[in-house]
């Protein structure tokens, strides 16, 4: 599994093409603006966005299991066979 990092929405609509049906995106500081288009939550991919950066941008999800804390993105990346980030 790749664990994709995205910081801008821009970066991931540009990237997306890489990644894979297993693989995991994060969501992190302005890339949370993604989750606001429902199309790109569409994926066969897990998705996830930074609770911090979620908050501090003031945007509310309804779906409460793609946010996550600092300690599961750290255990996203330990158990990521690679870590790929697109800025």
């Amino acid at each position: 599994m790749i664990l994709h990092t995205f910081n801008k929405p821009k970066a991931l609509v540009e990237n997306l093409q890489f990644v894979l049906p297993d693989d995991t995106i994060l969501l992190i500081e302005d890339g949370v603006y993604t989750l606001l288009d429902e199309n790109l939550r569409k994926g066969d991919y897990d998705l996830f966005a930074l609770e911090i950066d979620l908050k501090s941008r003031g945007i509310k999800i309804a779906q409460h299991d793609v946010s996550i804390t600092y300690g599961k993105f750290v255990s996203l990346c330990a158990e990521a066979d690679h870590i790929s980030n697109w800025f």
